[in-house]
């Protein structure tokens, strides 16, 4: 069986081994054939594959024809390939939908729409995540009609938005994307470099300028992990309050990922909005608390001890009283290692291929 995937993530086009890479390293053993539409990267190469079957095909034109890419890449691939499900990773502005939409007006496949992340939901970053989050609650309804299954990755956030926008809730399903590699993120021995972590591409919706606060108030080391826009200039604020925080820049893999959370007391996710994200669990796994902010999987999987609202002083106190609470650390470490359990890596993807597989047979 072949699969045909359409994303908007750019990181396998750029060479970079992301979530998206490490999702493929265990899903192409369920397929005979992976195909992946994406946008341009930073790489010049248009001829790429990976382990051995699976085959990248970024576009090389602007993001603004993305959707004439999608139509044009995914028709060859239909003709050649004949894949037996499609998955598309949809958000505003729409371009990985409008593509797939204008493909299968002439191919009768299945298609599932892959909802992550709702732009600007629970909370804004800006304007244009505003402008996002009513495009989307205008639109998606209409978007999805035509797919066969809406996969959604948390169990309340997303669907109740989708609802509430139009979005029948018999044609969701919830199938996590959060794929842990438990032999490289576990719990290490070592030395305790940092009180808090921060890991994230350094975007306006990540909440960088929260971590700043709070380690300004609580005056504890930190270390932000992650490259990104605002990275220059979180650097810069750190370096004019006096902050101690360690800016190591892009995580080379998944290693140094959890070399850096291990290295760490407590992990803090400050995200506006999330669809995820993925390194909660990751530092759950490692056995290192986290404070977060409620979004995405976060009520899902963690204790209301851990979770607080966007407001650095409320995080500020409720880091320091966990680690000032050895019983209370110690019984997050545990629920934290159990919880992240639940979404290891190969399990989780044979789950993912399993139910693509099911769509695909109607």
């Amino acid at each position: 069986m072949n699969l045909l995937m359409i994303t908007g993530d750019r990181s396998l086009a750029s060479g970079l081994k992301g979530a998206l890479y490490s999702t493929l390293e265990e899903l192409h053993t369920h397929f005979d054939r992976i195909d992946v539409i994406c946008p341009r990267g930073s790489s010049s190469r248009y001829d790429m594959s990976v382990f051995g079957n699976v085959y990248i095909h970024p576009s090389p034109w602007p993001i603004v024809a993305q959707p004439l890419w999608i139509m044009r890449e995914g028709a060859r691939l239909m003709r050649v390939h004949r894949p037996s499900v499609v998955t598309v990773h949809e958000y505003a502005p729409f371009y990985n939908g409008i593509g797939a939409r204008m493909l299968m007006r002439n191919f009768s496949i299945p298609y599932v729409m892959e909802i992550m992340h709702i732009p600007g939901h629970p909370r804004a970053a800006g304007i244009r995540e505003r402008f996002y989050r009513w495009l989307t609650s205008a639109y998606i309804a209409r978007d999805v009609r035509f797919a066969r299954a809406i996969r959604v990755i948390n169990t309340t956030q997303t669907p109740e938005f989708l609802a509430a926008a139009g979005v029948p809730r018999n044609k969701m399903v919830h199938i996590p994307a959060f794929y842990i590699d438990l032999a490289t993120f576990k719990p290490v021995p070592t030395e305790k470099k940092y009180d808090i972590a921060f890991v994230a591409r350094l975007t306006e919706n990540k909440g960088v300028g929260i971590f700043l606060d709070v380690v300004e108030w609580t005056g504890l080391v930190g270390v932000c992990v992650g490259d990104g826009p605002l990275l220059s200039s979180a650097r810069a604020e750190s370096k004019r309050r006096g902050l101690k925080i360690h800016f190591p820049g892009f995580a080379r893999d998944a290693q140094e990922v959890a070399q850096y959370i291990n290295e760490s007391r407590i992990m803090l996710m400050s995200s506006l909005n999330e669809g995820g994200p993925r390194v909660v669990l990751e530092a759950m796994a490692c056995g290192v608390p986290v404070v977060a902010t409620p979004v995405g999987i976060v009520a899902d999987v963690l204790p209301p001890e851990c979770i607080e609202d966007w407001n650095a002083g409320d995080i500020a106190d409720k880091i320091k009283n966990i680690l000032g609470d050895s019983m209370l650390y110690e019984r997050l470490r545990a629920h934290g290692i159990m919880t992240a359990a639940r979404f290891e890596r190969a399990d989780a993807i044979r789950v993912y291929a399993e139910k693509l597989k099911e769509i695909a047979n109607g």
